[in-house]
């Protein structure tokens, strides 16, 4: 605590004689992962079968150059006056119509050359849209996008490499993304090959992405993504209430379960799914029509575990 007028006084002098200009800055962009669970409709015709579910993702085609005609994530610049949070707020209403969507930081992207343009620093998001705010969304490109669409999204690990030297241990792992979007008979099919390496050093872990081949996908987002997926699935793993924000208000255990399954890439047993989230669930009086199946029972947040 300054106890003098005179150490006030000397802070006042400095910052008006300071000059941020002696030093180089970068850009700062908000690049947001945006992911969804999408539903396709069963490819022949039987009202007992029920739609296949699939893990989105939201991307934007470039209008402009760099990568013209390229997909990217939604994304742009930060402006003077707002925070990092508010630019990925900002850029996701302008995309989707809406800004209730889950909303959390993951990543920084700072190598040199990353983007042509220029020295640009980009801070990674994830954001996720359940079914309500997908209903009240409408996908429109902005800036320099030409249009929007949600992509099916899905990432294998292909290989893994583990190295131990003295006090390090590394881990390389090798994910392949594929990424799918469907409108009436034209299809567009994106793909990379993106390389994990995680450093263990006396306790502590860094890890880096890099791109390894990718096609049709705008600047480095090929490993943005696969950053964004995986540490969602860490997330997920490390906290079950994440898969909530998938959720509209009511929905079915089923729906919830399957939510898990596709995002963690694992088929869960359904008695023991059910034992681990009962405490954050409420049944309600309503019923939810699947299909020919047999209605099913409607379920919301019980907000007072939840948010403990």
């Amino acid at each position: 605590m300054r106890s003098t007028m005179n150490e006030i006084e000397k802070d006042k002098q400095f910052l008006d004689n300071y000059d941020i200009n002696q030093y180089d800055r970068p850009s700062i962009a908000a690049d947001v992962a945006v992911f969804s669970i999408g539903r396709k409709p069963a490819e022949e015709f039987d009202y007992r079968r029920l739609p296949t579910k699939t893990l989105r993702l939201l991307l934007i085609r470039r209008a402009e150059h760099p990568y013209q005609g390229e997909w990217a994530l939604p994304g742009g610049f930060m402006q003077q006056g707002e925070t990092i949070q508010e630019t990925a707020r900002r850029e996701l209403k302008e995309e989707t119509g809406t800004d209730k969507a889950y909303l959390t930081l993951c990543n920084v992207f700072s190598d040199i050359g990353r983007d042509p343009r220029g020295w640009i620093l980009s801070q990674s998001f994830i954001a996720v849209l359940n079914e309500d705010d997908l209903a009240n969304s409408h996908l429109e490109a902005s800036g320099d996008a030409g249009e929007a669409g949600w992509f099916d999204i899905c990432i294998q690990k292909t290989a893994e490499h583990k190295k131990e030297q003295q006090n390090t241990v590394t881990c390389d792992k090798e994910y392949e993304l594929t990424l799918e979007h469907s409108v009436a008979t034209d299809k567009t099919l994106l793909r990379a090959v993106v390389r994990e390496h995680i450093e263990y050093r006396d306790y502590h872990e860094l890890m880096t992405y890099e791109i390894v081949e990718s096609e049709g996908i705008a600047f480095d987002h090929a490993r943005i993504i696969t950053s964004a997926f995986n540490s969602l699935r860490r997330m997920l793993d490390s906290d079950i209430r994440i898969a909530f924000d998938f959720m509209p208000e009511q929905f079915t255990l089923t729906d919830l379960q399957e939510a898990v399954e596709l995002v963690s890439g694992q088929e869960l047993i359904k008695p023991n799914f059910r034992r681990k989230i009962s405490e954050y669930v409420i049944e309600t009086d309503h019923q939810v029509q699947n299909g020919g199946h047999r209605p099913a029972k409607a379920f919301v947040r019980n907000l007072e575990r939840f948010y403990r």
